[in-house]
């Protein structure tokens, strides 16, 4: 009988080692990591967000960020929303562009050829029903709306 207790001792034991290497050491590697970026991060960086968004540090506080995700547009998130994952920007941008004067403004529209210049009008019918009256309460009616009843 003093084996079997042994062995079930020994099987908690080695359940909680595995335990701690599959869950609880990959969590504070995570966390290290975290810290590591959060203490690497300045003004500047480019930054991916844990919903996707990326944008660029404009300020930084103890727990909130200030991040331009587009000239001019900036959001205030918590820190921990920012992502560990490296940001590998697809496109580029120039800050300027809003001050560039008459680069930053349209296009102008090139030749399109017209295709059908008929223009739809939708059809006008209008119907107006008949107005539907509500009855008017009588004494029986309780509701608690009505002052003077009963459960009011």
């Amino acid at each position: 009988m003093g084996g079997d207790v042994w062995s079930t001792v020994l099987m908690f034991a080695l359940a909680g080692g595995v335990l701690y290497f599959v869950m609880i050491r990959p969590q504070q590697r995570r966390q290290k990591e975290q810290q590591n970026l959060m203490s690497s991060l300045a003004p500047g960086s480019r930054v991916m967000l844990i919903s996707g968004i990326i944008g660029t540090v404009k300020y930084l506080g103890d727990k909130q960020a200030i991040v331009e995700i587009s000239p001019g547009v900036e959001m205030t998130v918590d820190k921990r929303a920012i992502s560990p994952q490296a940001v590998e920007d697809e496109f580029e941008y120039a800050d300027d562009d809003a001050e560039a004067g008459d680069e930053s403004a349209p296009a102008e529209p090139q030749d399109v050829p017209v295709v059908d210049e008929t223009v739809y009008q939708a059809p006008t019918t209008v119907v107006d029903p008949a107005p539907v009256e509500a009855p008017e309460p009588t004494d029986t009616d309780v509701t608690w709306d009505q002052p003077g009843t009963d459960k009011h």
